[in-house]
């Protein structure tokens, strides 16, 4: 997937401006080319000879201990633009885009310690409003979910709600939906949930054990695995076991199911009903 940064650097834009936005707007940072050990040389630097040193119209000096002051640098500070079309600011590009101090966008600026950012123009707006739409989204999930549903939502997010306010329990995952609305809808969406709310019921209830020393998980004298996560897939892949915790865990549903599937009229094959037709007509 080609960036917008790398769209700006092919000419696959109109405008090839980079603007630098600092996440503190009175920032003011010094910046030179970042040496690369793995190359040894400086990171976005071409190397050139003195003749071609002579030849070219700009370069870029790093290297001179006998008068560092001579070496390239440049100011970082919020608005700077760099025009890709002019030969200095692509050439300065080249070297910046490998510093520390400068990010590629505002939300690396927030995990990282850089203290300036690239700004495309329209792209935060974008993941802002992208933002917005999934809290409102998976606030919605929760507004439209049966209240008597809340608790085993709150459940599988890895909170034991049962008994308190249900008013408590919905103002929870409402505030989830606006700190982690991919949280929510995974919850809600996810199919492997069911399996996972029927495995955390069951440890809740004990009838699913978890060894203290040796993390051993065991469903009676079944051993499912050694982890949370090795005991669901153990179930995943064994539906008899699963079938013997369903009914342990929820017996009213569990009854209720086989009933239904006792009532639904199996439906013959193919072969079955061409066998049962040419039987019929030998009847005849």
């Amino acid at each position: 997937m080609i960036t917008e940064i790398e769209q700006l650097e092919n000419g696959t834009v109109t405008d090839r401006v980079i603007e630098i936005k600092a996440v503190y707007k009175t920032t003011k940072h010094t910046v030179q080319p970042s040496f690369d050990p793995s190359i040894n040389w400086w990171a976005g630097v071409e190397r050139l000879s003195d003749r071609d040193k002579e030849d070219a119209n700009y370069y870029v000096t790093v290297g001179n201990k006998v008068d560092p002051h001579l070496n390239t640098k440049l100011v970082l500070k919020d608005g700077l633009r760099l025009d890709l079309s002019q030969e200095v600011d692509r050439i300065t590009w080249e070297w910046l885009k490998h510093c520390p101090e400068l990010a590629m966008s505002y939300q690396e600026a927030q995990s990282s310690k850089s203290l300036f950012y690239v700004n495309i123009e329209g792209r935060e707006s974008e993941i802002k409003n992208k933002k917005a739409k999934e809290v409102l989204e998976a606030m919605q999930l929760v507004v439209n979910d049966p209240a008597s549903n809340h608790v085993n939502r709150v459940l599988l997010l890895g909170f034991d709600m049962e008994g308190e306010n249900p008013s408590t329990i919905e103002e929870y995952l409402l505030e989830k939906a606006q700190k982690d609305p991919k949280a929510i809808m995974r919850v809600y969406r996810d199919k492997s949930m069911k399996l996972n709310l029927l495995y955390l019921r069951a440890k809740k209830a004990r009838i699913v054990t978890e060894d203290a020393d040796t993390k051993v998980v065991k469903f009676g004298s079944t051993i499912l695995g050694l982890s949370d996560e090795s005991a669901i897939a153990f179930l995943q892949s064994n539906e008899d076991i699963l079938e013997l915790l369903e009914r342990d865990v929820d017996p009213e549903y569990y009854n209720n199911k086989k009933s239904e599937a006792k009532i639904v009229e199996k439906k013959p094959t193919p072969i079955e009903a061409a066998l049962a037709a040419k039987k019929a007509k030998e009847d005849k």
